[in-house]
């Protein structure tokens, strides 16, 4: 310990050399290796406290899981959001001693230490990449549900690594070194559990609940999610970022082309509010030869929401349509998950069952609304076959998928976090919704037509939303420099992740 003083204030430094590579496993209680063997994919340790399996999916990617040993645990965030699950054969070999047991790929090292379980990832070369020190899971109940707490913590000891990834966020950090993400949807926040060192690692935290990625101290990474049946991530090497975000793309999906007007000008404002006044915009956007490729037309073109009818100022929805398209113009239409009671509509998805929730709010919503259940395939499907017969039929070219975090609507907290899901726990899915929804109009699209290439514009996403052809967008930001100059931060580490 030393001690420093100047300006008249004493700063008291507490060092410690952090030279062994296991030298924060001391804090954590030990969970000894009790026995180990070598199966045809990998490697299954049993603990005191539980089961440690590494998986070979490729020579740089092991899929990690951690259970109790006297529960079963069922496979289910996997089941939607990870899409790659048959890889091709990959060699490694089982080697131990008195003191680890040693995982070897042609290009990755995973040596777990017998007396506290502990675990370290070296590339092939020796290199440290970093270091599980410790796995626990926890018996929680939440929303009704016994579960698990599920926390892993890893010890990271370079002074020069930095932490990228982890989806959109607004607090205009670049770098997360030293930093706490909550990885939760909400407005202008975009949960993507994916996190990429520089130390030529990424971390797929493969938990679709609200969970936490914790560096507040910064040679101490924990990662932790509310419900779980089970730790499970994938580890990624490099050691490239361009190879571990390939991976990751491997596993939840490729991204598909865009059509070529994607990536013109588009005109969009809040909102256009009639048929004349889009026609008289494009109209003079022509007039003055200033190329635009597509006009977006923002909320309340609709009667009631949910309905897909076009209220009385928009007459004759088909001609617009086909005038825009005669001027070279695409139209991207905004539909919400939301529904307001009123119409036949709602009273078709209230009898089925089809909604997460009703709730009545204040604001710009006084009527209350309801949330459909988009992990529901009949809900899912048949809001698709009104989006289709109302819009799509009609020649709309693309979708804004507004409030599918779900908006929080005057709460703190997701609606979905105390409520249930077609799958399951709100709780266990919380950011999942949107991978949902944007599936079921993307998959709608595709099945109805391979004339048009799928784009989709949504307020949020999550791992495995880029196969669906979604893009995403910063949220309600406003518009001043500080706002804008976060979007930059924001944006890079939603394009890594």
């Amino acid at each position: 310990m030393k001690s420093v003083r100047f300006a008249g204030v004493c700063l008291v430094l507490c060092t410690m050399a952090l030279a062994a590579p296991g030298a924060f496993a001391q804090w954590n209680p030990p969970n000894p290796v009790v026995s180990f063997e070598k199966t045809a994919s990998g490697l299954e340790v049993r603990q005191k406290d539980g089961i440690l399996k590494l998986e070979v999916n490729a020579p740089d990617v092991l899929h990690v899981t951690y259970a109790p040993a006297d529960v079963a645990a069922p496979e289910r965030a996997s089941d939607w959001v990870v899409v790659k699950k048959d890889w091709p054969a990959a060699g490694f070999d089982v080697s131990s001693d008195d003191k680890a047991i040693t995982l070897t790929t042609a290009k990755l090292k995973a040596v777990i230490e017998r007396e506290s379980g502990a675990m370290h990832y070296m590339g092939a070369d020796g290199k440290p990449l970093t270091t599980e020190s410790y796995r626990s899971l926890k018996p929680v109940e939440v929303n009704g549900e016994r579960t698990f707490r599920a926390e892993t913590f890893f010890a990271i000891y370079g002074s020069h690594e930095g932490l990228y990834g982890l989806g959109q966020h607004q607090a205009g950090v670049w770098n997360y070194r030293g930093e706490t993400v909550e990885l939760s949807q909400e407005n202008t926040q975009i949960a993507v559990p994916l996190l990429v060192s520089t130390n030529g690692y990424g971390i797929f935290w493969n938990n679709p609940s609200r969970s936490r990625v914790n560096n507040r101290f910064v040679h101490m990474l924990y990662l932790s999610a509310e419900v779980a049946d089970r730790v499970d991530y994938y580890f990624i090497y490099g050691p490239d970022a361009d190879q571990i975000i390939g991976h990751y793309r491997e596993l939840t999906g490729e991204v598909p082309l865009f059509g070529r007007w994607a990536y013109g000008f588009w005109q969009c404002k809040n909102k256009y509010q009639s048929q004349q006044e889009i026609e008289g915009v494009a109209a003079k956007y022509r007039a003055l030869h200033i190329p635009v490729d597509n006009i977006v037309q923002d909320w309340f073109w609709w009667v009631t929401m949910g309905e897909m009818k076009w209220n009385p100022k928009y007459p004759d929805p088909q001609g617009l349509i086909s005038k825009l398209h005669d001027e070279h113009f695409h139209l991207m239409v905004s539909v919400w998950p939301y529904f307001r009671p009123g119409s036949d509509v709602y009273d078709e998805f209230d009898k089925n069952g089809w909604f997460v929730a009703k709730t009545k709010l204040g604001g710009f919503h006084p009527l209350g609304q309801a949330l459909y259940d988009a992990t529901n395939p009949d809900a899912q499907k048949q809001y698709w076959a009104n989006v289709n017969a109302a819009l799509f039929q009609k020649g709309v070219d693309a979708w804004w998928l507004d409030t599918d975090e779900p908006e929080t609507e005057g709460r703190e907290d997701s609606i979905l976090i105390d409520h249930k899901l077609h799958v399951g726990s709100g709780a266990r899915y919380a950011n999942v919704y949107p991978l949902f929804h944007s599936g079921g109009v993307s998959e709608g699209q595709q099945t109805a037509s391979d004339k048009k290439r799928v784009f989709i514009l949504s307020r949020s996403a999550y791992a495995g939303s880029q196969r669906f052809g979604v893009t995403a967008w910063s949220g309600d930001v406003l518009s001043d420099w500080m706002t804008f100059a976060r979007q930059i931060p924001a944006g890079l580490n939603y394009s890594i992740s």
